[in-house]
């Protein structure tokens, strides 16, 4: 199996369980029997350490996701966490809210939960064994249609069985989601989860690079991803088309406002377009750590961007470069989010960080 993960710390911790870890020792042996997608996430007084991978604000509640399937709530601006039960202790990578009550999250082994109580419970939508069906479904879809390119991906990803993680995940709504993954997977929905097709058939055929990243900037979705993996859809996700990238390197973010984008990636690479993806000029940075994670501030007032050697950085509008912000962690970042007070809450391998007020 091709593994070209990037080097960075906080995206080799995001993708390094490709495979289901082993269950630790249990007294009963159903329990012990049981994989990291059937056992509840143990409770942890530690979880508001441990690794953070994203995280996310639901009108005023702060929601962060990790490893063990910790999911962690704060409603004070993230002064305080505390963790919420969830049916499965594998990685989670990305959370998103469609609004204050409904999210979803997802992670390692294809898992999809979904929250309809502002993140405090959580239950299982779906995950890369239930995705079987729906792989055979799009696998025969696509030999119909005598796509040979997309019938070997599917089938390989049948053949190896439910391994995938899923990276990010985005709603446009209560119903209309999708969730990428690793080796180009696409995940589909339209009814708000209950059922996930894949959507793979929306690439190119043989696209098989990992999917980082998926945003929604005004009426456009962007995809993001390793070597230099851009799409772009402007209809609302019924079709992707590949979109040039600047450089060859690969993307885990992107962030933008009106027609202005700014791609994140690899060892400090920044790109900037103010034509919607049409032309690029890259913005010096003097940095060997990878940009993950970016967010647009208050009108006028640029955006954050955070590395995976725990720097934040800051791009005021009209500038031709972002400056490193003394409020930097120690430690690895991989999310940012704005708080109800308009600070902002940066999340990583040990937790999450309060940024002041006021940016």
């Amino acid at each position: 199996m091709r593994i070209q993960f990037c080097s960075g710390v906080v995206l080799a911790a995001l993708l390094s369980g490709l495979h289901a870890a082993p269950p630790a020792p249990a007294a009963d042996e159903a329990a012990a029997q049981a994989t990291p997608l059937d056992r509840p996430a143990q409770r942890s007084r530690l979880a508001a350490h441990g690794a953070l991978l994203d995280v996310a604000e639901a009108e005023g509640r702060l929601v962060a996701v990790g490893e063990r399937g910790h999911v962690l709530l704060s409603d004070d601006g993230g002064a305080s966490w505390t963790q919420a039960a969830t049916p499965v202790s594998v990685t989670l990578t990305a959370v998103h809210f469609a609004d204050r009550q409904t999210g979803w999250a997802v992670g390692h082994g294809g898992v999809v939960l979904r929250t309809q109580d502002g993140g405090s419970h959580w239950t299982r939508q779906t995950d890369g064994r239930a995705l079987a069906a729906a792989l055979t479904e799009a696998l025969r879809a696509a030999q119909a249609a005598g796509k040979a390119a997309l019938a070997d991906k599917l089938q390989r990803f049948i053949d190896e069985g439910p391994d995938k993680p899923l990276l990010d995940v985005l709603f446009l709504d209560g119903k209309r989601g999708f969730a990428v993954g690793a080796y180009g997977l696409l995940l589909a929905t339209d009814d708000g989860g209950e059922r996930w097709r894949v959507a793979c058939d929306l690439l190119d055929d043989e696209e098989d690079r990992h999917i980082y990243a998926i945003r929604q900037l005004g009426d456009t979705l962007l995809l993001a991803g390793e070597q230099g993996l851009l799409y772009r859809s402007t209809d609302g996700g019924a079709s992707f088309a590949r979109l040039a990238s600047p450089a060859e390197g690969s993307w885990f973010g992107l962030v933008g406002t009106g027609d202005e984008l700014l791609l994140l990636g690899l060892r400090g690479a920044l790109w900037r377009s103010d034509d919607g993806g049409a032309h690029w000029h890259r913005l010096p940075v003097d940095t060997k750590y990878s940009f993950v994670a970016g967010l647009a501030l208050a009108a006028g007032k640029g955006y954050l961007l955070a590395d995976d050697g725990g720097g934040i950085w800051r791009l005021t509008t009209g500038d031709a470069a972002p400056r490193r912000l003394d409020s930097s962690a120690r430690f690895p970042l991989a999310g940012l989010a704005r708080t109800a007070d308009g600070g902002v809450v940066a999340s990583g391998l040990l937790g999450a960080l309060r940024i002041a007020p006021g940016l």
